[in-house]
């Protein structure tokens, strides 16, 4: 079981790390490499996926735990990050309704679409 969590964080890791790269080149237009605390959120979010997949929850129920822990994933990475090494590694103080620039209701939604995908596409490929 514990080959099967280290596996599933390391491709939630490789997708979310090109999906940060391709995200990072379409919005500067060149190339900008991830760094890799960022794409830790993707590995704990898959691993955190692997888990709640054989709960036997209602749809509604899984998306409000996977927005919750995204978000708050989200936050503590950022939050630490910026405390720390004085880093800020993402902006969202553009974005309506964020909070301290770390996290924001629209990229929550875009991590909340994204974890779906790999739940309900991803996941059951994987553990086949």
């Amino acid at each position: 079981m514990i080959l099967i969590i280290l596996n599933n964080y390391a491709v939630g890791l490789a997708i979310g790390y090109v999906l940060e790269f391709v995200y990072r080149f379409l919005k500067y237009k060149k190339i900008v490499k991830p760094l890799f605390v960022n794409s830790q959120m993707y590995g704990l979010t898959a691993a955190f996926l692997y888990f709640i997949y054989f709960l036997k929850l209602g749809i509604l129920f899984q998306g409000l735990l996977i927005l919750v822990f995204t978000t708050t994933v989200e936050f503590i990475v950022g939050y630490s990050y910026l405390k720390i090494k004085g880093v800020r590694l993402w902006d969202y103080s553009d974005q309506h309704f964020n909070y301290k620039g770390i996290i924001c209701p629209t990229f929550s939604f875009y991590w909340l679409m994204v974890s779906l995908l790999y739940f309900y596409l991803v996941l059951p490929i994987f553990l086949s």
